[in-house]
């Protein structure tokens, strides 16, 4: 059996290895010599602010010189990219925690740290992933109408076809779905967050020749849903209103 400390360790380790950002992030050893001038100050810049923050808990946590300068050469990677105003944004977020009292941030962290400052679609108007999801599929019948809370959202709607998504209502089909919107609202979100225009995001999806053949399983479920839109419309009941019609007709509506 696994041991109290044997699960601490794991979740130590969980908080320490935050995920991938839509900012090119490196987890290698870098040396001062391999980064730029930009991406030096960058690094710099970060550690400056966070040694603002902690005051003495940073200086005993780092006592040297050396022992900052290998840090940096450790996590450079994860900041080295970043903008001021990325920082500037994760540092407030890192002082409501503090002031929170968040056990995970009374020292020094730098991977966690570091974590906060990477962009969100949050950070710049636009819902998060799984809010994005939940608007596409629950205006999906009424896309010219609906006033989608990010452009983004609609197209990464559109790109995963708004057809498909009305009438799936297989759990399965529904997950093969939002797997593949959220894939397009992370690259699309992530242009927003770049300052690049949506207009000209190239589409992800791949070309008939390079598709890979369709699984049992998601056949099996693009037949049960086929089955269930004609059970439907024998019963009346609209197929293109979605999963929330089919909700609110069977009962499950919350």
């Amino acid at each position: 059996m696994e041991t109290a400390i044997e699960k601490a360790q794991v979740n130590i380790q969980a908080r320490q290895c935050p995920d991938p950002s839509p900012k090119q992030t490196s987890t290698s050893t870098l040396r001062g010599d391999e980064l730029d001038k930009t991406q030096r100050q960058a690094v710099n810049y970060f550690y400056g602010r966070v040694q603002a923050v902690y005051g003495s808990k940073f200086k005993s946590q780092f006592p040297s010189d050396e022992d900052v300068k290998l840090s940096k050469a450790e996590w450079a990677g994860q900041v080295m990219n970043l903008g001021k105003t990325d920082i500037d944004r994760g540092v407030d977020k890192l002082k409501a925690l503090l002031v929170a009292k968040d056990q995970d941030y009374l020292w020094v962290n730098i991977p966690l740290i570091a974590a906060l400052c990477q962009p969100k679609p949050e950070d710049y108007g636009m819902p998060n992933t799984e809010q994005a999801w939940e608007e596409a599929e629950q205006h999906c019948h009424h896309v010219d109408k609906h006033r989608w809370s990010h452009e983004a959202v609609r197209v990464a709607g559109k790109r995963t076809g708004w057809f498909e998504i009305m009438g799936a209502v297989s759990d399965k089909r529904r997950q093969s779905l939002k797997d593949t919107f959220e894939r397009h609202y992370r690259y699309l979100a992530g242009r927003v967050m770049d300052g690049k225009s949506l207009q000209t995001a190239q589409a992800l999806l791949e070309s008939d020749s390079n598709k890979k053949p369709v699984n049992p399983a998601e056949r099996s479920a693009q037949y049960n849903d086929r089955k269930q839109r004609d059970a439907m419309k024998a019963q009346g009941i609209n197929p293109a209103g979605g999963y929330a019609e089919f909700k609110k007709r069977m009962g499950l509506s919350s």
